[in-house]
């Protein structure tokens, strides 16, 4: 164990005892495991795998392979093909260009760019700052370099090979060997330059299970390639991916509150498992990664279907992994227990609520761009195709109107046949409505071209923090087709402790901040995943009546001051027009500052025209209007940033107002299509508002 390390244990042994004793045990664990990492590989060659598998030869074991059960098999081909082309027409060409990127090494990866990369690919380095990581027991590594701009995500999420989804279509769609070679070269290259346990990449479980997730996407791509035809290649392959199993489930990354990355291994053994179950440990494998998605559906997931861990990003990363792996599960003819099925609806329930008309997702909380498996071209921050599956496996028109059309991603993983399906689901007669997720912590106030997704959750997983922002009270607008006000997305981790730390800030939402302290505190600058739990919710409610639907919701984070505050907010959405109302009660004694802040669209202008703000995009006009507002409370237009996907900002305007009142104070607002006089206004309100 390296001094490090030692130094790293002891620092959280000051903070937390029993933790750094776990801690600890794993450290001398992996210490005992290093040799091991030399003479395994040795002992997994050729003929061991036949003998565990049972076949006579290489090519015995890969023909059966490639007939067994998985999401699409060689020999549909043909007929995917076929409908593919048939249904869209026009996809071929953006599929081959995309895969031709990737013969040329170009990549976007993590707000990169578009860089082309060379050959051989750069698989242990951040090729954004050129910082390239040793070649050593994995577990010994120092990847978390906080005073560097280094990000040991780029290496990662070069190595996940995610790329491999695009080459695999490209070569079922031409016929082209170039992309089947890509394959071959691109795995050959990568277990040459990657010894099992060695270097930056074999350091995170999650990693190693979702690159395996990938190879075997490739491996039925492209098992009937001639590019692939030769034995050596093709026993190299399925030992290395012998050795991805082994290694994932001897290092799953099981804490004292699990999250995605444990959740990535159990999803990724799925796969090791169902490849290899005619083997012992396949079968192993099968039955711990089966254990762990089921398990940890009823553990991260709340009742009405709502991830844990406070993001909508990583909602849809941990809805992906429980998608993939129970597909395949219920493929091998594993069942799945109804409660866990039902809980699994409900996580699509969500994803309906929270997507925006434009199809976008808002941007609550951390985004990495993590995804299990790409099999489509879509923005990054469009959900929609989660629900076009969704719509063919239950059979939910709600869920059809919502994904607009079958998405490529849903032929690729469910095939023709769920197309088929797809269409024969009736469309809803009843337009959808405002809903609430109470357990989760959301609400969505929606009608026609308007949104508003409302955020009242605790701090991620269970009060630790982890992909959770400060961000409690805030929200998202939509109004009439026109989006106005946007959370900030999450830009980097470790890469800039103080980007990252700025951007799950409370002055980066659109929520209110008193006395310029945070919702949560920060437990310290490098406490990238920590806050204290010191935000959480209280009376929450959520009505739809006649005339409106309104949330109200408080949180208790700023009772710890000196002079305890107790914020309440209501938000109402009117049912005859277009028209969003805000009151937000802000409850205590004593002199206090509170800052309102509204991080606007990027593509939004914003005017003040007296206390009244316009708000322009495009050829749309928009007005917040204040209630009442003092003369001396004037809003001021401040620089803020937004990040719709990792490692990208965008500039942006910040509406703001800073005002220090005498508690208890009220403000209310409305945000409407047309300037209206302040008697329209309090009408309005008086409405929207009425006890």
């Amino acid at each position: 164990m390296t001094p490090q390390r030692l130094a790293f244990i002891a620092r959280k042994a000051a903070a937390n005892p029993a933790h750094a004793l776990g801690r600890l045990r794993e450290e001398v664990e992996r210490a005992a495991r290093r040799p091991w990492t030399h003479v395994y590989p040795v002992l997994v060659g050729d003929r061991r795998l036949l003998r565990d598998t049972g076949a006579s030869s290489i090519e015995t074991l890969w023909q059966e392979l490639a007939d067994a059960p998985f999401f699409l098999r060689p020999a549909n081909r043909d007929q995917w093909v076929t409908a593919f082309h048939q249904r869209y027409p026009a996809a071929r060409a953006e599929v081959v260009a995309a895969a031709d990127r990737v013969l040329r090494h170009e990549f976007d990866l993590l707000g990169s760019g578009s860089v082309t990369l060379g050959t051989p690919l750069p698989w242990h380095e951040d090729f954004k700052t050129h910082r390239t990581w040793p070649l050593q027991y994995s577990p010994n590594i120092e990847f978390s370099e906080l005073d560097r701009p280094t990000d040991v995500k780029v290496p990662w999420e070069l190595s996940r090979c995610q790329h491999f989804g695009v080459l695999g279509q490209a070569y079922w769609l031409t016929g082209d060997e170039r992309y089947a070679q890509e394959y071959v070269d691109q795995v050959s290259d990568w277990i040459d330059r990657n010894p099992w346990g060695q270097g930056v990449n074999w350091i995170c479980a999650m990693d190693v299970a979702l690159r395996a997730a990938n190879w075997i996407w490739g491996f039925y791509f492209f098992a009937g390639s001639r590019a692939c035809a030769d034995v050596r290649f093709r026993g190299r392959l399925l030992r290395s991916l012998y050795l991805h199993g082994e290694w994932v489930a001897t290092h799953l990354e099981k804490g004292p509150v699990n999250g995605n990355h444990y959740l990535t291994d159990g999803a990724g053994l799925v796969f090791l498992g169902t490849f290899f179950k005619r083997t012992a440990k396949g079968r192993g494998w099968l039955d711990q990664g089966r254990a762990i998605v089921l398990d940890e559906m009823m553990v991260q997931v709340t009742e009405d279907g709502v991830d844990f861990e406070a993001s909508t990003a990583y909602h849809r990363l941990v809805l992906e992994l429980f998608l993939t792996a129970y597909q395949l599960l219920r493929i091998h003819g594993e069942s799945i227990p109804a409660g866990q099925w039902q809980r699994f609806e409900r996580m699509f329930e969500f994803v309906e609520a929270y997507v925006k008309p434009d199809g976008l997702a808002p941007l609550v909380g951390d985004a990495d761009d993590g995804r299990v498996q790409i099999l489509g071209r879509q923005r990054i921050g469009d959900h929609r195709y989660l629900l076009s599956t969704a719509a063919a496996l239950f059979s939910r028109g709600d869920f059809k109107r919502a994904a607009g059309q079958f998405w490529e991603e849903s032929f690729w993983m469910l095939g023709p046949d769920a197309a088929t399906m797809f269409d024969a689901v009736p469309l809803p007669a009843a337009p959808a409505r405002s809903v609430a997720f109470p357990d989760g912590g959301y609400c969505v106030l929606r009608r026609d071209d308007t949104h508003v997704f409302i955020d009242c959750a605790n701090v991620g997983m269970r009060g630790i923090g982890g992909h959770g922002h400060n961000d409690i009270l805030s929200f998202e607008l939509v109004l009439g087709g026109v989006p106005l006000v946007t959370d900030c997305g999450a830009y980097l981790y470790t890469a800039s402790r103080e980007w990252r730390n700025r951007f799950r800030s409370t002055a980066f939402h659109s929520t209110i901040q008193v006395d310029g302290e945070e919702v949560n505190r920060f437990i310290g600058p490098d406490a990238l995943w920590q806050l204290h739990n010191d935000a959480t919710p209280s009376d929450v409610s959520y009505h739809h009546e006649p005339g409106r639907d309104w949330f109200q919701g408080s949180h208790v984070g700023y009772l710890r001051l000196a002079s305890p505050v107790h914020v309440t907010r209501a938000v109402a959405l009117a049912a005859s027009q277009v028209m969003v109302g805000i009151t937000d009660t802000i409850g205590g004694g004593g002199a206090h500052l509170l800052e309102w802040r509204f991080p606007l669209d990027a593509e939004v202008r914003a005017e003040c025209q007296g206390a009244d703000v316009r708000l322009v995009r495009g050829d749309a006009e928009r007005w917040l209007l204040p209630l009442d507002l003092p003369d001396e409370a004037t809003w001021s237009l401040e620089p803020g940033w937004v990040s719709a996907s990792y490692g990208v900002r965008r500039e942006t305007t910040v509406l703001t107002l800073r005002r220090r009142v005498e508690l208890p104070h009220r403000m209310t607002y409305l945000f409407t299509t047309e300037r209206q006089s302040g008697a329209d206004r309090r009408a309005a309100a008086a409405v929207l508002f009425a006890s």
